[in-house]
């Protein structure tokens, strides 16, 4: 029996009026996609909560879903309460990404979120929703009306947040590439943290989070477009997976990069350095293949509909350029249409 395919989404960022959120969302859904997930991070973007309300109202059908929350910038309890009301406007059509934090919390000086903080975030939000009273940092917390329980996803790289996972969330959101070895590496302590709760895999939700881009005419040059978030999300990847679990092809490759990027970029800053054409051309195919989709509307599709072999169950492109409208629609218009319809999601 063949593995069912992965749904395929997209990622905004609510970097633009929020109105227009809400027209990529409605346009998201026109096209077919599954679903959209919005960034939150207070100081640089929209409300991620008002960009999924207006979605939730310009929609009826897709997914929703923050990618990613934190429980340090807003207390658990109070996202608690926003999801369930979003959620109850939607139809029940919410997803929960949560993560430790990172812009959203080290604009306001504060220190990410414990990996303890994080599953007891998931317990409050899951007692509150079902009406219970529930003890959380020495206070007992109530909430008065009932909510559907919204599926609660970790963010997650290293082994123990994996873990983590696996044990109280309902899914996972990686950041790691889709490499045959990273993803089983991902897979593997996820499934630890599922057998230690008495669960298995059956049901879990594994997004992936993978830049994507699509050129019909010239499908080097949609690799172009997908090399230096690539090599990013690689090294953010290679500084989280512990050295005995990264493919050693992967790790000299990556460390060959470093060492070339650390003599070519001279007197640029580091930010500017990563986001330099000088450091998309260092990027070789290698590491777009591990860590981004690239290439005709046929390629995209195929490889999509491949990736439910090694354990996803949907895929988000991140759109963060500043005009997404383009690339939403190749995919959208290109990919989605070529996208086996069974999906390996029915939450």
């Amino acid at each position: 029996m063949s593995a069912p395919r992965p749904t395929l989404s997209v990622g905004f960022h609510p970097d633009r009026p929020i109105a227009e959120v809400g027209d990529l969302a409605a346009e998201a859904e026109k096209l077919g996609f599954h679903g959209v997930w919005v960034a939150d991070s207070q100081s640089l973007f929209r409300d991620v909560y008002a960009a999924l309300t207006v979605a939730a109202t310009r929609t009826s059908r897709i997914e929703l879903g923050t990618g990613v929350t934190n429980p340090v910038s807003r207390h658990p309890a109070v996202i608690a309460s926003v999801l369930g009301t979003i959620d109850e406007l939607s139809g029940g059509r919410l997803k929960m990404g949560v993560g430790t934090g990172e812009t959203a919390v080290q604009s306001l000086g504060k220190k990410r979120a414990t990996i303890k903080r994080m599953e007891s975030t998931a317990a409050l939000m899951r007692g509150l929703w079902a009406g219970e009273a529930v003890e959380y940092e020495e206070a007992t917390l109530t909430q008065d009306w009932r909510a559907r329980r919204v599926p609660v996803l970790f963010a997650s790289t290293g082994p123990k947040s994996l873990q983590a996972a696996g044990r109280s969330a309902d899914g996972v959101y990686l950041k790691l590439g889709i490499h045959p070895e990273v993803m089983a590496y991902a897979l593997r302590n996820v499934a630890q943290g599922r057998e230690e709760s008495g669960k298995t895999l059956d049901g879990f939700l594994v997004k992936a989070m993978i830049p994507v881009a699509v050129d019909d005419d010239d499908p080097d040059r949609a690799r172009d477009e997908v090399r230096g978030q690539a090599g990013a999300i690689a090294r953010a990847a290679a500084l989280a997976i512990p050295a005995e679990d990264l493919p050693s092809s992967l790790a000299e490759t990556l460390a060959d990069i470093e060492r070339k990027g650390s003599e070519a970029r001279g007197n640029q800053g580091y930010v500017e350095w990563l986001h330099s054409p000088e450091y998309a051309a260092s990027i070789p195919d290698e590491i777009v293949d591990a860590f981004a989709i690239a290439g005709t509307s046929q390629q995209v599709a195929d490889r999509i509909n491949g990736l439910g072999a090694l354990g996803i169950t949907g895929v988000i492109p991140p759109l963060t350029m500043p005009d997404p409208w383009p690339t939403l629609r190749a995919i959208g218009q290109g990919v989605v249409p070529r996208l086996d319809p069974t999906t390996a999601e029915s939450a």
